[in-house]
């Protein structure tokens, strides 16, 4: 009997007995569909979460100021240090470094706008003209904020589309308009699109672009607060953003501490990290039913065996060795397992379908999985059949025929 023979004879068994067959592959259709739409939900989930959170530049990498105390200070335990004050001139400086496309200073601050009857606290973020390009900005409408808005500290703002919404009509023009942002006049010069998502904006009434020097007089904080570099492509981030530092360092002429990176593609993959650990432990837990599946095509196998053992005597009369015998159940428990697993992908592939049109969330099936989900119903197959198997190849021959 060639291995064509035998999966005609384990079709033909399973065709013969379909409701028995289908309860039976029952649990593993619902633990290879469980498995694969966990790992599909927990893909879609991490790249949107990252594409969401780095859209705007992957590239972005973060300097910081890391301060050093001296041992008289680490014995006594109480020093205190201020970060270096950050200009404008710093930024050219860390422009003109081999590998940097551009250098970002901002600073923050918060305040109330009051405009009609309507107020809301604002997240404000101090940029400059740099912002714009190297944030790839999206300017709706008016225009940016540019280097003479800096220079002469002019009382002008950016509201995002969220602000807009809240505070104006949507056909009143706001450009030119002057609001009332903790007791101060400014003048509303453009309407921009924030490159973070709403979901993970602070303020609910939106945010707010102004020149930095202007949030330093207010505020009475430094010109630059936050300064990152953006490298010219993805593989030179490391090179590109340890030579940035080391060239801030030497300009600042710093005596203690030196200015260091923190990267985002760290963050991407410590989200990454998570979001595996949490799709491992629940796809674990969804596989138990694989297990239990496997369970049950084990025992519908001995009860296969049982009802055939006149059918294997028979064969075994006419030469059949104890190998071909274990050879047929084994093909029959693997048939069973992988026809639940393929039912199983294609019930996963429609589920996470119907969620990636009903949710925020494009659940991927990745063939990989699928390919996983299919070895893996065949192993079950392989493993719960091997008792069934080996039971029916032992049989005795002439206990075989004697058998009622």
């Amino acid at each position: 009997m060639n291995f064509l023979e035998s999966f005609k004879i384990a079709f033909s068994s399973i065709w013969n007995h379909k409701v028995r067959a289908l309860l039976t592959m029952l649990g593993i259709i619902i633990g290879v569909a469980a498995v694969i739409t966990i790992v599909a939900i927990g893909q879609g989930a991490q790249t949107q979460m990252t594409d969401e959170l780095f859209a705007v530049d992957k590239n972005v990498i973060e300097l910081y100021y890391e301060y050093e105390p001296t041992e008289e200070e680490m014995m006594n335990g109480d020093y205190a240090y201020e970060n270096p004050e950050l200009n404008s001139a710093d930024l050219e400086t860390l422009e003109a470094v081999p590998g940097v496309k551009a250098a970002i200073g901002t600073n923050t601050g918060w305040g109330m706008l009051v405009r009609n009857d309507k107020t809301g606290e604002m997240n404000i973020t101090g940029v400059g003209p740099e912002y714009f390009s190297a944030q790839s900005i999206e300017v709706l409408e008016g225009r940016p904020i540019n280097a003479r808005d800096n220079e002469g500290m002019n009382r002008v703002v950016m509201i995002d589309k969220v602000a807009r919404e809240m505070f104006f009509k949507e056909d009143e023009n706001p450009i030119g308009e002057i609001i009332d942002l903790d007791d101060n006049p400014y003048k509303v010069i453009g309407v921009y699109k924030s490159p973070i998502p709403e979901q993970y904006q602070w303020s609910e009434s939106g945010e707010m672009l102004m020149p930095r020097a202007v949030i330093s007089m207010m505020f009475g904080s430094y010109e630059i607060e936050s300064l990152s570099v953006i490298a010219e492509s993805p593989e030179s981030i490391g090179e590109t953003g340890r030579l940035a530092a080391e060239t801030l360092t030497e300009s600042k002429e710093l005596e203690q501490g030196q200015f260091t990176t923190y990267d985002m593609s760290e963050i991407e993959d410590e989200i990454g990290q998570v979001i595996l650990i949490m799709t491992l432990f629940i796809g674990s837990i969804a596989g138990i039913s694989l297990l239990v599946g496997g369970i049950g095509v084990m025992n519908i196998m001995l009860v296969s065996v049982t009802e055939r053992t006149r059918e294997i005597g028979l064969r075994k009369a006419l030469g059949a060795t104890r190998g071909k015998i274990l050879f047929q159940f084994l093909i029959e428990s693997i048939t069973l397992t992988s026809l639940g697993g393929l039912i199983g992908i294609g019930l996963a592939s429609a589920g996470t379908g119907l969620i990636t049109l009903l949710s925020p969330i494009n659940a991927m099936v990745s063939p990989i999985v699928v390919l996983i989900g299919v070895g893996f119903s065949a192993f079950i197959g392989i493993i719960f059949g091997i008792l069934p198997a080996n039971k029916a190849s032992k049989l005795s021959p002439i206990d075989a025929l004697r058998y009622e």
